[in-house]
């Protein structure tokens, strides 16, 4: 989809100097017009509908509560309060993290830092994590469960004198061969017909007690669990009390119909890994939060756009997030 944020600036680039009071005259009416034709919100403070616009301030509506008497604006209590950009360019940043793109790559093309793509970014990632804790994935029906590994990085920290590996660049490999503490586990959940969960709890292989804590509560009753025969997931079985199949024992296909496999959850690891090579690797204190957006993007061809806007822009207080929670909330410790 063009970037029409993009397509703006350019436009603003090569406008005539004698044009720019008019262009921006009749940008600012059609911001107020906006305003005007939208119905006032409910009180986010109190949940009241007696409300009442109360001016402006920055540019932006705001609105007086006749019930308990604060003022708050459109975006108060939500993911994106504070912040100085408006729809289209929330739209444009989730846009570009559903498919793929870079924070420099965005952030070039909506003419802002790359600090500033960072904090929306993870602001909005933080706001899935949150959706998926308050609605969490069930599998059920048939489920393909295994685990796919990626890279340990501390992208974006200096590496102490010391350290127990040596920095690396981009596109290195690990040291070790196998899997070994240089790799960390992403413990996934395809339901074949529907939706898919990813969840980091250790490095290197799950244990039983890994899988259990990834996957319980989130296996339905009527589940079918299909795995590669590792224990862990075995163990998870009897958990959840749900039948499980090693499709190493039973065989790829039942009745020359190729039911017994993996091949959906070995898709949606090929999507985590185009993914992270995209991004040129994730953090690993921010990859659950990441996983949160591989879950929700893989196969998903529904309007996430409006969907992911809908989160953010919620005036459920569980959902407001600032920059010093972007550094420091829900942060992965392994």
């Amino acid at each position: 989809m063009e970037n029409k944020i993009a397509r703006l600036i350019e436009l603003v680039h090569r406008i005539p100097e004698a044009c720019l009071d008019e262009a921006i005259e009749f940008m600012s009416a059609k911001i107020e017009e906006n305003d005007d034709d939208k119905p006032s919100p409910s009180c986010p403070h109190c949940k009241g509908d007696n409300v009442s616009k109360n001016g402006r301030k920055d540019g932006r509506q705001r609105y007086r509560c006749n019930s308990c008497r604060k003022t708050f604006g459109d975006f108060t209590n939500t993911a994106i309060s504070h912040s100085h950009y408006g729809e289209a360019v929330w739209k444009q940043v989730i846009r570009d993290a559903i498919s793929g793109e870079s924070l420099d790559a965005t952030a070039v093309s909506i003419g802002v830092s790359h600090s500033t793509v960072f904090n929306m970014r993870h602001k909005i990632l933080l706001a899935l994590e949150a959706h998926e804790v308050q609605n969490p994935t069930v599998l059920d029906g048939v489920c393909e469960l295994d685990d796919t590994y990626v890279l340990e990085s501390y992208k974006g920290k200096k590496l102490p004198n010391g350290f127990w590996r040596k920095p690396r660049k981009h596109g290195a490999k690990a040291q070790k061969r196998g899997v070994s503490n240089e790799y960390v586990s992403i413990c996934t959940g395809v339901q074949r017909d529907g939706a898919a969960y990813g969840s980091t709890v250790t490095r290197a292989t799950p244990s039983k007690e890994d899988v259990i804590a990834v996957f319980e509560g989130r296996i339905g009753s009527e589940a079918l669990i299909l795995c590669d025969g590792a224990a862990s997931y075995i163990a998870l079985g009897e958990k959840c009390e749900s039948p499980v199949k090693n499709v190493c024992e039973d065989g790829n296909t039942k009745g020359g119909k190729g039911f017994y496999n993996t091949n959906t959850a070995n898709s949606f690891h090929s999507f985590i890994k185009s993914r992270y090579n995209q991004y040129r690797g994730v953090a690993t204190k921010f990859l659950n939060r990441y996983n949160a957006l591989f879950s929700k993007t893989f196969r998903n061809d529904s309007n996430l756009v409006d969907e992911l806007y809908g989160f953010l822009t919620d005036n459920d207080t569980s959902n407001h997030r600032t920059v010093h929670d972007v550094k420091n909330l829900d942060l992965l410790g392994i």
